[in-house]
């Protein structure tokens, strides 16, 4: 038999040999996670210390400082032992003898490997069957005697940034350094390393029934009836002012605390000046600066076109100092002390003095995530005071508030989202009445009426294909003002938003949203509004 022939031969029972595996046709691959290893080549010499390693399709996929278990992985902890080489051979029926392989441990090699409790001897030939803890053989574990996770029941299934509203994750402690940090590079010199992000987006708007903002739709910029804005037409618009930058520096040493500066900003402002939107460091599990309140839950909403998406969120971005960390496999907790961005007091009697809140904002945050979910629970409480100095009144009053929120995934093209809040004078926290004195009244007798609010934002997503996906929101805000309130000022409405996205690339997206709302009036006045948004996305 010639050389071809016996290579032709021996690929057939290779062939043979692959189908006659342990693994079910059709079923997918182990999946298995190593973390905390240390590598040895074939002699038994130190490759790299407290690293991952990543085994997917049977084969090494990854090898990193940190990475990040997907969905449905076998996750072991390896302590700081040492992951070598190697290939199993049955011997009698009892026992299996392990020995060295001649391969290296690096990205797409076979994973037949050895994880060894105790120093390893210099020729891993010698090794004995009782340092071995875990054998794996062609990315099939067949010998363990460490703790594994099970892959049916905790690994979370991470969010895609591609279905997020804003995709920047706040990050402390161990989730700092878990983090895979795609994209960054070192800063020679420095054991930092750096990542610049962001995205450009261009917006065409056809507004039909002269909404007052033409860059984000707003119960509140609907025109009301009987007004002199109700009669204005439609019009078409064009902007590029959401496009945003941002800076990323971590410091993440074995050993050391893990170290974050974050800053972005965007053009969100009149004449399409810079606005700084996050400036924050993060310290080992404390966080300073300004970013995302603690009861900004944008992991419930929905993906949309419009920038006000979030009409009826509850939240937004203050100065904060917040501490974070996880508690277990599934919990995460959250306390800050924020700014009071909005002390929000209305004063219609013209009285002297104004807001001046002597305490901050004080919040406390929890969440549970599941496999292919989350639930989001917080509340907070504050102080509304209005301060009359010599010639005025000085009145105090407890703002609280409760907010749930979640997300949970049906299949793997379906999510669905909800965020639902309630609060006794609080109504600045939610978007749609920021800006607008919703937290309280300030009355002729010098008294502070608070004013309850609530919000809801119900959300889901459908994907059609790999490349084509649609989104519904819906989201509702109610405020129950006193008699003394502005006439004309927003008391309750509705926005809802529906969009198809079409994604080809990562880093390229374009679609088109329909938008709908009703806003009601103190007075009960009422008006409605329509618009159509168009968008071009790329993000780097």
């Amino acid at each position: 038999m010639n050389r071809i022939s016996i290579v032709i031969v021996r690929s057939a029972l290779l062939v043979l040999a692959g189908l006659g595996t342990t693994y079910a046709q059709g079923s997918p691959p182990p999946i298995t996670l190593l973390q905390h290893v240390t590598i040895v080549d074939a002699k038994g010499q130190r490759v790299a210390e407290d690293v991952s390693v990543l085994v997917e399709d049977h084969r090494i996929a990854k090898i990193a400082a940190s990475i990040t278990a997907p969905a449905g992985a076998t996750v072991i902890d390896a302590g700081g032992r040492v992951l070598a080489p190697g290939v199993v051979a049955a011997q009698g029926q009892t026992r299996a003898r392990v020995s060295a392989g001649a391969g290296a441990i690096e990205k797409g090699a076979p994973a037949d490997l050895l994880l060894i409790d105790g120093d390893p001897p210099e020729d891993l030939s010698t090794l004995a069957d009782a340092n071995v803890v875990l054998i794996m053989k062609d990315g099939a574990i067949e010998k363990n005697t460490l703790t594994t996770s099970d892959p049916a029941g905790g690994e979370q299934k991470p969010i895609p940034s591609t279905d997020l509203r804003d995709p920047q994750r706040l990050l402390t402690g161990a989730e700092l350094v878990a983090d895979d940090f795609p994209g960054s590079w070192p800063m020679f010199g420095t054991n930092m390393r750096m990542k610049i992000g962001g995205y450009l987006k261009a917006d065409v708007v056809y507004d039909i029934d002269g909404t007052l903002d033409k860059t984000q739709f707003l119960m509140s910029t609907i025109p009301l009836e009987g007004t002199p804005e109700h009669a204005d037409s439609g019009y078409f618009y064009m902007f590029a002012r959401e496009t945003r930058f941002n800076i990323d520096v971590r410091r993440v040493t074995p050993g050391a605390v893990p170290l974050r500066m974050f800053i972005e900003g965007d053009f969100w402002s009149a004449g399409n000046q810079f606005r700084l939107r996050h400036a924050y460091i993060v310290a080992g599990n404390f966080l300073v600066g300004q970013t995302w309140t603690t009861l900004s839950f944008v992991e419930s909403l929905a993906f949309t076109i419009d920038f006000g998406a979030g009409d009826a969120l509850f939240g937004g971005r203050t100065t904060q100092i917040r501490y974070q960390r996880g508690a277990g496999d599934h919990w995460k907790l959250a306390v800050a002390v924020e700014n009071l961005d909005f002390p929000g007091i209305e004063n219609p009697y013209g009285l002297a003095g104004k807001p001046s809140p002597q305490l901050p904002l004080f919040a406390v945050r929890a969440d549970y995530r599941w496999k292919t979910g989350l639930l989001l629970l917080g509340s907070s409480v504050a102080q509304l005071r209005w301060d009359g100095g010599a010639d005025g009144p000085t009145a105090k009053a407890l703002q609280a508030d409760v907010v749930v929120a979640g997300r949970q995934y049906v299949g793997t093209n379906n999510y669905v989202t909800w965020n639902v809040s309630y609060g006794e004078g609080s109504g600045e926290n939610v978007m749609a009445f920021a800006g607008s004195h919703a937290n309280a009244v300030l009355s002729s007798d010098g008294t502070l009426e608070t004013m309850p609010a609530f919000a809801v934002v119900l959300g889901g997503m459908h994907k059609w294909n790999a490349t084509l996906s649609s989104n519904l929101s819906y989201a509702y805000g109610w405020l129950r003002p006193p008699d003394s309130r502005d006439p004309l000022a927003l008391k309750r409405g509705g926005i809802g938003h529906v969009n198809v996205i079409w994604r080809p690339a990562t880093q390229f997206s374009t679609g088109v949203e329909y938008m709908w709302g009703t806003q009601r009036a103190t007075n009960d006045t009422k008006g409605s509004a329509r618009r159509i948004q168009g968008m071009v996305k790329f993000d780097f």
